[in-house]
């Protein structure tokens, strides 16, 4: 028997990949929220950043639930003003890779994650943030940092491509950038010494696009981040790299550092680009450290998955 009605704010990326498949989605969600005394307020993003402004309004308001339908860039705008209060993030992942729900075991249909929202199941997790020093930008990223090569190919994805290739767009772009090679090198300091580099990615999760483990020992809920740094030209090395993050074995590989730390800096190249949780945010140089337990979230309790 219901006893209490929550309230919650469900905001929503529309053209999100499984929206687009399923639009009635969102209306089977809320159906089954309401089921659990749980009443939903629906917003549908516009525009980049739209989401971000719209959760801003549901903490100004006093939402304690605000739900996130969308990918793992729409769930990272959600994300930004919630960090540091008392108002709780619920995912449900509809992008192309999700790779937040794969770290945290996150349910993907309406029932699950009704009843995980009704079971007051909330995890605190640690964040990270990026500073472009100077300029007054921050932002935070619940994944990870990607500096270089990666960001190159987010930059490449064809937009057109992704909405019915998915993850397909990600591969076309990533083959098409490794046949030109065109590299940005950079440098990036960290426990207190300074590394050259093609490719880095600043860590808080173990989970990489979908399918690599590019930081095995990475914990979204401890006060570390996972640093690894690839520094080679070479297409095969790049190549062979990629198969061996697979199972996260690339660490041992030669030209590949892979260190724990609190914090970084990478400032020595304007022209290499970053990408936060998928979204590329500007170019060098920026600041990165890891925000301790920072972030309230449903999420199934480590022993109870």
């Amino acid at each position: 028997m219901i006893t209490k009605l929550k309230r919650a704010v469900l905001i929503y990326n529309p053209i999100a990949g499984a929206l687009q498949r399923d639009p009635k989605q969102v209306e089977r969600l809320t159906a089954t929220l309401a089921e659990h005394g749980i009443v939903v307020s629906l917003l549908s993003t516009a525009y980049a950043g739209h989401a971000t402004s719209l959760a801003r309004q549901a903490v100004a308001d006093g939402a304690s639930i605000v739900i996130a339908c969308g990918g793992d860039g729409t769930i990272n705008e959600v994300a930004q003003p919630l960090v540091g209060t008392e108002t709780s993030l619920a995912v449900w992942p509809s992008g192309t890779a999700n790779v937040l729900a794969k770290e945290l075991r996150l349910p993907r249909n309406a029932k699950a994650l009704a009843a995980l929202i009704a079971s007051d199941s909330v995890r605190t997790i640690s964040v990270g943030s990026a500073v472009k020093p100077g300029t007054g930008w921050q932002r935070y990223f619940l994944l990870m940092a990607g500096i270089g090569l990666d960001a190159a190919i987010v930059q490449g994805v064809d937009l057109e491509l992704k909405k019915f290739a998915g993850k397909g767009a990600y591969w076309a772009a990533g083959l098409g950038f490794l046949a030109r090679m065109p590299l940005t090198p950079f440098s990036l300091k960290f426990n207190g010494r300074q590394h050259e580099s093609t490719f880095a990615v600043i860590s808080n999760a173990a989970h990489y696009a979908s399918q690599f483990v590019l930081a095995p020992g990475a914990r979204i809920d401890d006060d570390k981040l996972n640093i690894c740094v690839f520094n080679t030209r070479s297409r095969l090395a790049y190549l062979s790299y990629a198969f061996l993050s697979l199972t996260g074995s690339h660490k041992f590989g030669p030209g590949v550092v892979y260190q724990e730390t609190g914090e970084a800096r990478a400032n020595s190249n304007d022209n290499a680009p970053v990408q936060l949780d998928g979204d590329v945010v500007g170019n060098l140089p920026m600041n990165f450290e890891i925000v301790p337990q920072a972030l309230r979230i449903f999420a199934p309790l480590p022993g109870k998955i």
